[in-house]
């Protein structure tokens, strides 16, 4: 009779331990914090990789550094994902979307990040691009306000 009474209890040991397991995966992710978000304004309206964003007031998140972002307008409640950047060093300035300005359309080129020393490139400058912008003042700042401390 002692083995029959000890089954059960060992499998309702092994229950509740994955119980308290699923429940510590889930708290854990729960609280998991974004690599980087914060808010901007784009004052008009500007291409990030493929998506053409109105202007108005967004928020973006970023699970890591190398994730897509994601950004949210809060006037059209519209969400669009970027491709996933690449990382580079700190730019100069404060943290930023830095935007290219061709005639009358506006590129967003990276994101400067001081807070964790990278910049992130979402489009990076062509040859052209590089040249072109030594002649001209053909660039733009948009502060991003940091929701990460």
């Amino acid at each position: 009779m002692k083995s029959i009474q000890r089954i059960p209890s060992i499998a309702t040991g092994k229950l509740m331990l994955g119980v308290l397991a699923a429940a510590f995966a889930f708290a854990t992710a729960a609280y998991a914090q974004p690599a980087f978000s914060g808010k901007f304004v784009l004052p008009q309206e500007a291409r990030w990789n493929h998506a053409v964003l109105p202007a108005g007031e967004y928020t973006i998140y970023m699970s890591s550094i190398s994730a897509p972002a994601v950004l949210h307008s809060k006037s059209t409640d519209q969400t669009f994902y970027t491709a996933p950047p690449m990382i580079s060093g700190r730019q100069k300035g404060g943290t930023q979307l830095n935007i290219t300005v061709q005639g009358h359309e506006r590129t967003v080129r990276s994101l400067n990040v001081p807070g964790i020393g990278h910049a992130l490139i979402f489009e990076p400058l062509t040859k052209a691009d590089m040249e072109r912008l030594a002649k001209a003042d053909e660039t733009e700042v948009v502060p991003v306000t940091t929701a990460r401390k």
